[in-house]
Order: C-alpha cells, then structure tokens, then sequence
C-alpha cells in the first residue's frame, strides 16, 4: 500500500509540474541565431570598394587645397616680414592684425574640411547599412532566424550560422555603387 501510494504521489507530483511548467515554455519560440560579419561587408562588398575610391580622391583634392592654401600664407607671412622694414609700424600693426585673422579663419576652414571627409566616410557607411538591412531581414525570414548577431561579439559558432557571403552578394546586386557626394 505504502508503494502504491509513493507513486500516485509522483504521478501526481509530475502531472502538475508539467501543467505548471509548460506554459512557461510556450512563451518563448524556437531560437534560430544567425551571425554576420559587417566589418567584412562594410570592408568588400563592391558600393564599399566603390565609395572608398571616392572618398579618397575627395580626400587627396581636399589634402590639396590645404597643401596650396598652407603655401599662399606662408607666402604671405615672408612678404609681411620683408615689409616689416619699410612700413610705418602702425601700418604694420595692421597688415598683422589683418594677416593673423586671416590664419584664423583658415583654420576653422581648414578643420571643417577635414572634419567633412569623416562625415563622408560615416554617411557612406550609413548608406550601406541602410541598403543592408532589408536584405539581412529577407534572409533571417527565409533562413527562420530569430536573432542575429554580428560576428565581432561571438566567440564560437557554427559554419551554417553565418550569412555573411550570402548577404554580401545579395548587397552587390541590390547596390552595386552610389555616389559620395563632397557637399
């Protein structure tokens, strides 16, 4: 009797704890967990190559505007001093005082456009993101993915986990190239 009455006790005990337990369950669906490199897409899809190229020809006719603006008020600086001997120093005083906010002015030019080619860079990367995201969607709908993750973050994973080149050339044919713009 005794034993019989240990098992009801147990059939019982798990009856329950799986009426309990398992809507607990059902609250959470099935996990599928995707990674992506975006580094490696930022770095190698063909619209990244492409605006690189054009980043870095805006960058070299930015460097050289610099370049010719530095040597103009170089030249301007040794003129100011050779006349420095011949000109009345209020008149000097002047030509300085002239001479010094226009340096200023420069360099609070020179620094935006310096600053401007990051800001290319950043929105060029925002483009590609962008144009990125619907298709890393359509893939994680297709594949069942639930949750994505970018490969920087993960330390291990499987070989069918990652989408990467998948997305990559579904980028390169949605986006191919764009143009960055200076402005």
């Amino acid at each position: 009797m005794k034993l019989n009455f240990k098992y009801k006790y147990i059939f019982v005990l798990a009856l329950l704890s799986q009426l309990f337990l398992s809507p607990l369950y059902a609250q959470y669906p099935d996990t599928n967990i995707g990674v992506v490199d975006l580094n490696y897409i930022l770095s190698e899809s063909d619209a990244a190559v492409d605006a690189a190229k054009q980043i870095e020809d805006i960058a070299k006719q930015i460097e050289e505007e610099i370049k010719d603006t530095d040597q103009s008020l170089i030249d301007e600086q040794n003129k100011l001093i050779e006349s420095q001997q011949i000109m009345a120093p209020a008149a000097f005083d002047e030509k300085r005082k002239e001479y010094e906010n226009k340096v200023q002015n420069y360099n609070v030019t020179r620094q935006e456009k310096l600053m401007s080619i990051d800001r290319i860079v950043s929105e060029s990367r925002n483009e590609v993101l962008n144009s990125l995201k619907p298709i890393l969607e359509e893939i994680s709908n297709d594949k069942g993915i639930t949750v994505l993750l970018e490969k920087n973050s993960v330390l291990l994973n499987a070989e069918n986990m990652d989408i990467t080149e998948e997305a990559l050339k579904a980028l390169n044919k949605k986006l191919p190239s764009f143009e960055v713009s200076a402005n």
